[in-house]
């Protein structure tokens, strides 16, 4: 818990200190301006209000988002780590080659998987194809998350990749929506592949994080 709001201040330290920046300015000229205050007076003042303003931003915003990614954590009986809060999330499942099944099939038997799931919040699959799976996944607090799924099949092995992603491009920080879901749906997959495969040898893991 302590790394994923450690990262989370690290993603927040920039627009922490342009909010305090702003506030600082603002404040400088209304006190030159509008009082008439010497600039070696307000100066000072102004720093200091906009440090602390760009302190509660920051302290507030931690809170808010590590105290909803906990409740995530929970739900979905995951561990938070600074990982969670990278995007997008890249999870990748492997396992030994896969004898007279094409990438479209597996792929299928991924999807058959995650349908299934009682616990995800009707999955909708938007894209189906030769090695890729896309789904529209309702997370916690009504979060869209985007996954794809891309599966490759050869005589070195196959292998699962899924790529988390919130629906909105601007949301840097979700919650941990994107990383609980990631995992679920690498679950599945290697839950399937494992099937396919028949030896139950998948090795799952993190993949690049943030690009």
């Amino acid at each position: 818990m302590l790394g994923y709001c450690l990262a989370v201040v690290r993603r927040l330290a920039l627009p922490a200190l342009a909010v305090g920046a702003v506030c600082a300015a603002a404040m400088t000229a209304a006190l030159v301006l509008g009082d008439g205050a010497p600039w070696s007076g307000a100066a000072p003042e102004a720093l200091t209000a906009g440090a602390g303003v760009a302190l509660a931003f920051l302290a507030v915003l931690t809170l808010t988002t590590a105290a909803g990614a906990a409740r995530t954590a929970r739900r979905y009986g995951t561990a938070l780590g600074p990982g969670a809060v990278a995007l997008p999330v890249v999870r990748e499942v492997r396992v030994p080659a896969v004898a007279g099944r094409t990438a479209f099939q597996l792929t299928d038997s991924v999807r058959y998987e995650v349908e299934k799931d009682p616990v995800l919040r009707g999955p909708e699959v938007t894209a189906f194809g030769h090695g890729v799976l896309d789904l529209t996944l309702r997370g916690p607090s009504d979060a869209t998350v985007f996954v794809r799924v891309r599966v490759t099949t050869g005589p070195e092995g196959t292998a699962a990749v899924v790529e988390a992603r919130p629906e909105a491009a601007y949301k840097r920080l979700d919650g941990a929506a994107c990383w609980a879901l990631a995992r679920v749906v690498e679950e599945h997959a290697a839950r399937a592949l494992r099937a396919e495969a028949g030896d139950g040898r998948a090795e799952a893991g993190d993949g690049d994080g943030a690009r």
